[in-house]
Parts: structure tokens; C-alpha cells; sequence
């Protein structure tokens, strides 16, 4: 039915031959009950922002930016190498004293611990003729083995040794100081 009226509406405009002065925008009524709403939204709003400027700000900015960036330089601090080393010595003292201690008890032997080997030959002649022993109690250290000893068990001689020594000796010399 709607088309019918349609159809009439035109079919009489055509007819008549009067066209309307009134128009209306594209897409108007679909956008009609949107733009309305936001309208009324927007008029709530208040007209002040909220924000002001003080008096003569952009006037005095660039100077105070100005200001700002160029502040006085400070003086540096200077630091003495005298108190630095002044700081330093109880520390290096202490680290000395640890290390000293350390080396003493873990690295020198203790030398509390006596052997022959440590003793000298001439301290234990001294020793000896220092004291005054009788030949039976020198007999009794020593023992009954080492009197049935000889000089040469102690030495080693090797056969070639002992013809280089005969044939480099001179009889002579050996004669002469038998003989004196």
C-alpha cells in the first residue's frame, strides 16, 4: 500500500508539474536521533576548560627556559691523593699482618722437629770431647759390629777406580814420606 501511495505522490508531482522547494540531506533520517543525542550530551558540558595561563607567560617563557638551561655551573670536588692513601693504610696494613700470619703457620715448617741430619759432624766431635766417656761405655754405644768393621767397608771401590789410582800414583813421593 505504501507503494501505491508513493506511486501517487509522484504520479500527481509529475502531473502538476510542481516540484517542492523543500529537500532534505542524504541519510538524514537514519542519522537524525544520533546527532540530536550528541548534541544534547555536548550542551551538559560546561564552556570554561579549567585551565588559565598567568599573566604574561608567553611573554616571559623564553626566558625562563633560558634560565633553566643555562644554570651556574658548580665547582667539582676535588679529591686529595693524600687522603685517598690516608684511607688505604689500615687496610693494606691489615692484609699484611693476615698474610704474614698465614705464611708462618701454613707455608715454614716447624722447626721444633730435630734429626741427626740437622746436626753438624763437628757440633757432635765437640760434644764428644767435651764430655769425658771411658772406653767401655763407648764400646757399649757403639756396639760389638762396628769394631769388627774395617776402614775401607765404608767405601765403595770400583776396580777401574782403583787401577787409575795405582797408575797415576807416584812411588817415589811414597817412599820419600815414609822414609821422613
Amino acid at each position: 500500500m505504501k507503494e501505491n501511495l508513493e506511486n501517487s505522490i509522484d504520479f500527481l508531482n509529475k502531473k502538476i508539474g510542481i516540484k517542492s522547494s523543500f529537500s532534505v540531506p542524504e541519510n538524514y533520517f537514519s542519522e537524525v536521533e544520533a546527532s540530536i543525542s550528541s548534541e544534547i550530551s555536548t550542551s551538559s558540558f560546561s564552556k570554561d576548560t579549567g585551565f588559565t595561563t598567568p599573566n604574561d607567560y608567553f611573554n616571559n617563557l623564553e626566558d625562563s627556559i633560558l634560565n633553566s638551561i643555562s644554570a651556574p655551573q658548580r665547582e667539582s670536588k676535588v679529591i686529595h691523593f693524600r687522603s685517598k692513601i690516608l684511607k688505604t693504610i689500615p687496610f693494606v696494613a691489615a692484609a699484611s699482618i693476615a698474610l704474614f700470619i698465614t705464611f708462618n703457620l701454613f707455608f715454614i715448617e716447624d722447626s721444633n722437629t730435630f734429626s741427626l741430619d740437622s746436626i753438624s759432624q763437628n757440633d757432635i766431635e765437640n760434644w764428644l770431647d767435651s764430655k769425658t766417656f771411658s772406653n767401655i761405655e763407648i764400646a757399649n754405644a757403639i756396639g760389638d759390629d762396628f769394631l769388627k768393621l774395617n776402614d775401607f767397608s765404608f767405601t765403595e771401590l770400583k776396580v777401574e777406580n782403583l787401577e787409575d789410582y795405582l797408575t797415576t800414583i807416584d812411588t817415589q813421593e811414597l817412599l820419600i814420606e815414609i822414609n821422613n
